[in-house]
């Protein structure tokens, strides 16, 4: 079976009421997958033990460039090993972190270092995309730094297909040119209204949604993520709709 998971940042305003009861609904939609974006100071056994009654299981975790060194990278291994999720994927570059090249470069040192730490206790380390990491730095844009500078044993990659598309790019075309590396897809329509390019609901934009996920099934991604930013319709009723398609463009 392929795995359908759900970026919870997606619903992050019904995690914040009820984190728990929130889960319990994702199952219920088609899911058998979470991604986290933050655990709303629930411990990892709790967690653990409301994703094994769900039948959900950990799907990554979005996490920040702080929380990849020292201290809070030993707290990061030390919760997701409790929880069962073996794979931890830097979620967003701050702007102070990605002016030039070299700012670039010193991303893909930290990644490399941390993925060096995280594979030695059994962890796997990616990178999630939005669309300034195709912007030309001199030369160079920050993607091609990425994926040059990082050592591909250690740092793999979640592509977002919608940035990728916002950003002129075919996204199968761009997943085989991360080929083995790509671990994970957000999958995530784009729809464009005039001048605006906005998120929506899958089959209601204009990627090849086809194509994306027969490229996915070619280098076998572990993981199919649903995730949204803009809504037309509550978010219940969008989590739903978007399991409802990626479970048919799976079959």
């Amino acid at each position: 079976m392929h795995k359908r998971g759900l970026q919870l940042y997606t619903i992050r305003e019904l995690c914040e009421k009820d984190f728990i009861g929130t889960l319990k609904e994702v199952s219920s939609w088609g899911y058998n997958g979470a991604q986290f974006a933050g655990y709303y100071d629930t411990s990892a056994k709790v967690l653990k033990q409301a994703l094994n009654e769900y039948d959900l299981k950990p799907a990554g975790s979005h996490i920040g460039l702080d929380q990849l060194e020292g201290d809070a990278l030993k707290r990061q291994i030390e919760y997701n090993q409790l929880l069962g999720n073996d794979l931890l994927i830097l979620a967003y570059l701050m702007e102070e972190n990605r002016k030039n090249i070299e700012d670039y470069k010193r991303a893909a040192e930290i990644l490399n270092n941390a993925g060096y730490l995280l594979n030695r206790e059994g962890l796997k380390l990616g990178y999630h995309n939005h669309d300034f990491e195709f912007v030309d730095h001199g030369g160079a844009a920050g993607y091609d730094i990425l994926l040059d500078e990082t050592d591909p044993s250690l740092v793999s990659f979640e592509l977002d297909c919608y940035w990728a598309a916002y950003s002129g790019y075919d996204p199968a075309e761009f997943m085989e040119r991360i080929g083995k590396r790509l671990v994970t897809l957000h999958m995530k329509d784009m729809a464009v209204k005039g001048t605006e390019k906005q998120s929506t609901i899958l089959g209601n934009g204009e990627l090849d949604l086809q194509s994306i996920i027969k490229k996915g099934n070619d280098l076998n991604v572990s993981w199919y993520i649903v995730e949204q930013e803009h809504f037309e319709k509550d978010l219940v009723t969008t989590a739903k709709e978007n399991a409802r398609v990626l479970e048919e463009l799976l079959s």
